[in-house]
């Protein structure tokens, strides 16, 4: 895999926004604080525009995320929020300038498409807070910025319903929906021997059954090295009542493979939410009730 140089202070970071717009009122403090840590940002074109429920058109969209991949001057790249729209440009962007001068990329929930983008050309990219949430508890964001400047990514979570194990492979993974809807594409995330990380929002039980089983079914599952689990969040039961939580579906769904699976990972659409390294290796060491997810500290 391809490391990103960590960011040294005084860097320009480029924020733009791949899916869906977010107003104009909430740029000022977006950028505050990103200078509050000792960045300059800079916003992209698609920071002003909107188009239905999108900042721009895709052709927009997918110019501006490319003009940040090819500036030079630019270190890292924030996608401000998720929602919906980044499947519709990303065929339009050329990742390739990354192989040659990789940068971060920063996002979670829809930027899954982009994490699966750059997973399969094998650079690595950082599953975390978003600028739309800086506002948030800022323990997220300093975990972040210390992530991208370099600091080792190393946790440990109480948790239920576990399966014991250990693992020590790369990372990958995002939001669930996302994951399945690639499945058939040209991002389609190569699983096999990884850890995989998946979370969720607003998804009813029976729909994270529903993806799990697709998971299942297309071989997804079978050769993971391991499994972490983080939110899965506003999952709402049905009339009547599907008879299983989150976490029992999960387990059902794997339940034939021998690997390690952990739940509670804080990350996903809560708080705080966890920056994950996508394409770097781990350990993950799971207890029924206590797991340990370590990121190796050192450049691939």
């Amino acid at each position: 895999m391809i490391t990103p140089p960590p960011l040294q202070k005084g860097d320009s970071v480029g924020i733009v926004a791949p899916a869906r717009f977010v107003g104009q009122e909430s740029y000022a403090a977006i950028c505050s604080t990103i200078e509050s840590y000792g960045y300059k940002p800079v916003r992209g074109l698609t920071t002003r525009l909107e188009h239905g429920i999108f900042a721009g058109t895709d052709s927009e969209r997918a110019a501006d995320l490319q003009q940040m991949i090819d500036n030079p001057e630019i270190k890292a790249i924030f996608c401000v929020r998720g929602g919906y729209g980044c499947v519709r440009m990303v065929d339009n962007v050329d990742f390739s300038g990354l192989l040659q001068s990789p940068k971060w990329l920063v996002g979670f929930s829809d930027i899954t498409v982009l994490h699966a983008a750059l997973s399969n050309l094998g650079i690595e990219s950082v599953h975390g807070q978003m600028p739309v949430n800086f506002n948030k508890p800022q323990a997220s964001v300093s975990e972040l910025i210390g992530v991208l400047e370099g600091q080792q990514a190393s946790y440990s979570f109480n948790s239920n319903d576990n399966r014991a194990g250990e693992a020590y492979s790369e990372v990958c993974g995002g939001n669930l929906s996302i994951l399945c809807s690639l499945m058939g594409t040209p991002w389609q995330l190569n699983t096999n021997g990884k850890i995989l990380f998946i979370e969720d929002v607003c998804e009813p039980l029976y729909r994270i059954d529903r993806m799990m089983q697709q998971l299942k079914a297309a071989g997804v599952l079978a050769n993971l090295a391991g499994l972490v689990c983080g939110y899965f969040t506003d999952a709402e039961d049905s009339t009547p009542s599907f008879g299983s939580t989150a976490n029992q579906i999960v387990m059902d769904s794997v339940a034939e493979y021998n690997y390690p699976v952990a739940f509670g990972f804080e990350a996903g659409h809560q708080q705080p939410n966890n920056p994950l390294i996508f394409g770097r290796k781990a350990h993950l060491s799971v207890s029924e009730s206590f797991s340990k997810f370590v990121f190796d500290n050192e450049r691939a």
